[in-house]
């Protein structure tokens, strides 16, 4: 908290005003982040009404977020604390769930279009774990860094993937 103090330019006091503890003010700052990716999924989303458009921007922000050392940094942070606090919990349930609904009502559109008899919440989940096969690897200090064209190259055959998982077959990869 007093790393915190001085790079802000106040006191430990004046932090313990805004937040009762350091759980507290980490998750915060998860939240945060969380919050700034959510916001980030909406205007990806609202960049194309084509689907295979949609997911294939969305699952390139998400490789990068979930490549970008800044993100194995935080998770490791909320993992290390997930055991004695309630901090990964409710970094789980405050701030991933809204990416993913809003994943989840694009793809319902899609299955209300196509009459299929698929819940688009788990075909979100499903598509969240395809976009998380480096994450333990990264956790593990084993991942790589990706270039750009491999990234793309990554979302597009997750999207590829996802599409033909669910019958999906109108779609250039």
């Amino acid at each position: 908290m007093s790393q915190i103090a001085a790079r802000v330019g106040g006191s430990k006091t004046t932090l313990y005003n805004y937040f009762s503890s350091k759980e507290e003010l980490l998750l915060e700052a998860l939240l945060t982040s969380a919050k700034e990716f959510a916001q980030d999924v909406r205007e990806i989303l609202q960049q194309s009404e084509d689907l295979p458009t949609q997911l294939n921007s969305f699952v390139y922000s998400l490789l990068k977020l979930i490549n970008a050392p800044e993100t194995t940094q935080i998770l490791r942070v909320a993992i290390s604390v997930g055991g004695t606090t309630d901090i990964g919990r409710l970094f789980y349930e405050k701030g991933t769930k809204d990416p993913w609904q809003d994943i989840a009502d694009v793809l319902r559109l899609e299955v209300e279009r196509r009459k299929l008899s698929i819940d688009p919440f788990l075909m979100a989940m499903h598509l969240r774990d395809l976009c998380q096969t480096d994450l333990i690897a990264n956790l593990l200090g084993a991942g790589k860094e990706h270039s750009d064209a491999e990234t793309h190259d990554k979302a597009a055959y997750i999207v590829d993937v996802f599409m033909r998982a669910y019958g999906i077959k109108d779609h250039t990869p």
